[in-house]
């Protein structure tokens, strides 16, 4: 997917949810599909601004990710274990670019 798209469907997704909430439908609204516009547009959104460096991260992380994601749905207490193993890769690899310069 392209980076324009992306950034087309997230101010589409983002004006959704706006006007779903100035504007609601009947009363009481959809308040599952504003929440839903708001999230995904604000995913898409940041989305578009990382899209550069995307191409950047390594193929093998592409099918890890999806697992990651489920593996803490089905055990949400292990996101406190994973952010210190993140923390730790991102000091890590943060070093071994200063000292390539």
């Amino acid at each position: 997917m392209r980076r324009h798209p992306i950034g087309i469907i997230a101010v589409v997704l983002l004006c959704g949810a706006a006007v779903l909430w100035l504007w609601p439908p009947v009363e009481g609204g959809y308040p599952a599909l504003e929440a839903a516009f708001w999230r995904v547009g604000a995913v898409m959104a940041l989305l578009w601004l990382a899209y550069p460096d995307l191409h950047r991260l390594p193929a093998w992380l592409w099918g890890v990710l999806p697992l990651l994601f489920i593996l803490l749905a089905l055990r949400p207490r292990w996101f406190i274990y994973l952010i210190p193993v993140l923390l730790a890769i991102g000091i890590l690899r943060s070093w071994k670019r200063a000292e390539r310069r």
